[in-house]
Parts: C-alpha cells; structure tokens; sequence
C-alpha cells in the first residue's frame, strides 16, 4: 500500500499553463511543482527553502519500490530550484531521487546505465527536467553552475545532479 500522499498538485494547472521550449533562461521569482514521475506525488517549492523542506523532500524523493525515506543532500536542490528559477519553469519533473541498495541493483540487472556506488543510494542525487525547457539548453546552464557530478540521459530526456565530485558524463 502506498503512505499517504504529499501535498498533491498532481495536475496543477499552472504547470498546464507553460508556454512551448524555452531556449534562453529568464529570470522569476515564482514558485515551482516537483512531480515525482514514479508516485504522482507532487511539492511546491517556493522561492527560498522553508524549514520544513528537508524532510519534504526528502518524503517526496523516497525510494519508489521500499518506500525507504533518506535525506536530500541540499545541493542537488539547490540546482534544480536556481534553474527553475532562471528558466520561469513552473513544472520539474523528477525521474530519481533517492534509491535503496536493491533498487539500485535491481536497475543495474536490468541494463540500466546505473553505477554501482550511485549518489542516489547515499541521497545525493536528483534526476530532473524542467517542464517547457529544452533539455540541452537545461544541461549547458547547470554545467556552467553546478559543482558536483553532472549527468546527461537524452533518449531518457533528463538531467542528473549529484553532490559528489565534480565529474560530467553522459548516458543512454
């Protein structure tokens, strides 16, 4: 059985709302839906984290087969925010956040391009693309920020961010 939903905006209309790809970022001051892909689930996260955000997130980013909670590393939040942000993106789609060690090996059996000592099994990790924003222009603005390890996943259409070591890669 599925633990009681987050404050749902599972079809926020404001997200609806978007206009077609942006390919330049503009600068708002707005808040922005994640939606997890994987739960339906969704957060709105405003301009400026709230004391209560952490463990938001943190339930919202949850392993998606065990239900097992694991805090967020903040940087990886931080980046997903700033480019919202930057873009007016009203919508973030999250494709991965936290893993256990069995979903994590799991996806590997599977042939999914996923590391054996994953930043998301240590929860410092996000998976995303942010709704109306071409991918590309996306990954070029957080390479240009984001001092972790950043992945590309373009048949997949998404963006890995991590707080480990400064590190660039792309998948299938």
């Amino acid at each position: 059985p599925r633990p009681a939903a987050l404050q749902v905006h599972a079809d926020d209309d404001r997200a609806k709302k978007q206009p077609a790809a942006r390919t330049a970022p503009r600068r708002l001051a707005q808040a922005c839906t994640l939606h997890n892909l994987h739960t339906a689930e969704a957060l709105v996260l405003d301009e400026g984290p709230d004391p209560d955000e952490p463990a938001l997130v943190q339930r919202l980013l949850r392993d998606r087969t065990t239900w097992e909670e694991h805090a967020i590393a903040p940087g990886p939040v931080a980046t997903l925010r700033a480019a919202a942000q930057a873009f007016g993106a009203m919508r973030a789609e999250l494709v991965s956040g936290f893993r256990s060690d069995k979903l994590n090996e799991m996806l590997r059996k599977k042939g999914r391009h996923v590391a054996r000592h994953s930043q998301h099994v240590l929860g410092n990790a996000v998976d995303f693309r942010l709704v109306g924003v071409d991918t590309q222009v996306l990954l070029r603005w957080v390479r240009a920020r984001h001092r972790g390890g950043v992945g590309f996943y373009p048949h997949s259409g998404f963006v890995h961010v991590d707080a480990g070591p400064p590190r660039r890669w792309s998948g299938s």
